[in-house]
């Protein structure tokens, strides 16, 4: 029972510290000089999703700031975790998920395993229960 707890404990702090971290990458992502510098990347990956998943412009609207997020949240952990190997790989994949998590709800289920597939990730990876319509 002790060890339920615990486990349970500790995933809800790297629920908070995941959340945390991606606040401030939503904030960093949003600071004007932060925006204009992933801003225009941002764009650049967004209009080649659009061309290789054929995104609508709703979608291409809504996964625009998904993506300036994104390379935010990369740049900081590359950053702050640029001598330590492992973590910075543990950030990026725990950033990935949650890049993965947004993706899902926005794009359909046929984009999404396009992007997995894209992305070198097996078509059968979980891809969370959106519908790519709310």
């Amino acid at each position: 029972m002790c060890k339920t707890y615990a486990f349970l404990l500790t995933l809800l702090l790297a629920g908070v510290s995941f959340s945390a971290q991606a606040q401030m990458a939503d904030r960093l992502s949003e600071h004007p000089a932060m925006s204009k510098a992933y801003g225009d990347k941002a764009v650049n990956l967004t209009r080649e999703m659009t061309t290789r998943l054929h995104l609508n412009e709703g979608q291409f609207l809504r996964l625009l700031p998904v993506n300036r997020t994104k390379l935010a949240g990369m740049s900081i952990i590359e950053r702050e975790y640029r001598n330590d190997d492992a973590t910075r790989a543990a950030k990026a994949a725990e950033l990935e998920a949650q890049y993965e998590q947004e993706c899902s709800r926005i794009l359909t289920p046929t984009q999404l395993s396009q992007l997995q597939q894209q992305n070198g990730q097996p078509s059968g990876a979980p891809a969370g229960t959106g519908n790519g319509l709310g």
